[in-house]
């Protein structure tokens, strides 16, 4: 992904990921406010692919940590924008 997307841009890369991914919601109930563990119960392979793919996608270098704190699209958003913007 090009690094000079805006926020905006990046959440829907995500949200729209998250859907194909998951593959059994709608685009149009998914927000940056989405809990994919508490809205979806989604915790088992499909949240692994899906994070593989942001990861991917993104060029994200994220730390166990830092995945294991997030819950939303909007964290994972925050958390793209925020390695993008610091030095690596």
């Amino acid at each position: 992904m090009e690094g000079n997307l805006s926020r905006a841009e990046v959440a829907e890369k995500v949200i729209q990921l998250f859907v194909d991914i998951i593959g059994f919601i709608d685009r149009s109930e998914v927000t940056e406010q989405t809990d994919f563990i508490h809205d979806y119960d989604i915790i088992d392979d499909d949240l692994t692919c899906f994070v593989m793919q942001i990861k991917w996608q993104f060029k994200l270098q994220a730390t166990q940590e830092d995945w294991d704190r997030i819950t939303t699209i909007e964290q994972i958003v925050d958390l793209i924008v925020q390695r993008r913007s610091s030095p690596l």
